[in-house]
């Protein structure tokens, strides 16, 4: 391995004192690789005046893209790349973003750190010259193959776990009707649109690239990036059909819930139906005026009882009839 300093000694240090940017340089076979975690604006200029970008490369990189992008200029391309990540704490899905500059002898990747296929690849090229033989031998577009490759490996385990969780949901559906359930179903869906957002857009640049970097590419080596191609409508089938079950079981879960609550409220309206006598005859006796039928019969109790719960039983038995389907 060549490990050449990307900055003087005198601006290392500075960058050392103010910044947390972590920038590492290889060269193998007549190809530099430049991977840059954090970037800073001092670091991005300078990337720029060392291999005259143009300045709206510069400014992109500068900026945070909601959408995956691919720019060919005569020396170099410029792409912007996002990818899923998982946040454990928040128990949410974000994207990542990878910015890219590929050119005849160099490929350079600026990221935040986040994503662990790059990291580690570029761990291993710094640690093993045989990985670097193996990675940077044969052109910057293999290289970049391969950490394409790896990134869409990543999105592979995480569409697995949320699997396994549709697998759980669909089981629990028909057992479970509480707020965790819910919570869990709304988390999921969230998760799933999350990931199709940020694959929706990176498609269209994956199909393209294939096209736009032949001119980067070793002879009879288009074939790489076919399996790119294949790895992104792989990933996006499959939220495809996690959309359609999240989908499905969240309307099962609604449909569930409102036929809950329909039968309390029938219950309720039963209930209501049942005490309709009680409360009319009590509604009628107890009216503070004068000429009450029953005031001064000794079984007036008694007989407004009769009225009161002969109803009510008439009422229950009917019910249980109707339900028993005794005629």
């Amino acid at each position: 391995m060549v490990l050449i300093p990307f900055f003087p000694e005198k601006k290392q240090a500075e960058a050392t004192n103010h910044s947390v940017a972590e920038v590492k340089e290889f060269e193998c076979n007549g190809l530099r690789w430049i991977d840059i975690i954090k970037p800073e604006k001092k670091q991005i200029q300078v990337l720029g005046d060392r291999f005259n970008f143009h300045e709206l490369s510069i400014e992109d990189c500068l900026t945070e893209h909601q959408r995956s992008k691919i720019d060919d200029y005569d020396d170099y391309c410029f792409i912007v790349l996002h990818f899923p990540r998982y946040r454990k704490e928040l128990m949410r899905l974000d994207s990542e973003e990878v910015d890219i500059f590929l050119g005849h002898d160099y490929l350079i990747t600026l990221h935040e750190g986040e994503l662990k296929p790059i990291v580690s690849l570029a761990r291993i090229c710094h640690i093993r010259e045989e990985a670097r033989r193996e990675y940077m031998g044969e052109g910057p577009a293999l290289l970049l193959y391969e950490i394409i490759k790896r990134l869409f490996d990543y999105c592979f385990p995480m569409l697995d776990k949320i699997g396994l969780v549709l697998d759980v949901l669909n089981k629990k559906i028909f057992r479970d009707r509480s707020r965790a359930m819910l919570e869990e179903i709304s988390r999921i869906k969230m998760q799933v649109i999350n990931y199709r957002r940020i694959i929706k857009p990176l498609r269209p640049v994956i199909l393209s690239l294939e096209k736009v970097i032949k001119k980067y590419l070793p002879e009879d080596m288009e074939m790489y990036f076919d399996d790119i191609t294949d790895k992104a409508e792989k990933v996006w089938d499959m939220l495809e059909n996690y959309k359609e079950v999240i989908e499905s079981i969240h309307s099962t879960y609604e449909s569930l819930t409102s036929h809950r609550i329909n039968n309390l409220m029938r219950t309720f309206t039963t209930l209501q139906v049942i005490i309709l006598p009680m409360v009319m005859v009590s509604g009628l006796f107890s009216m503070n005026v004068q000429g009450i039928p029953l005031a001064g019969n000794p079984w007036a109790f008694w007989i407004v009882f009769g009225m009161i719960f002969i109803p009510m039983g008439s009422i229950v038995l009917l019910m249980i009839w109707k339900k028993n389907r005794w005629f």
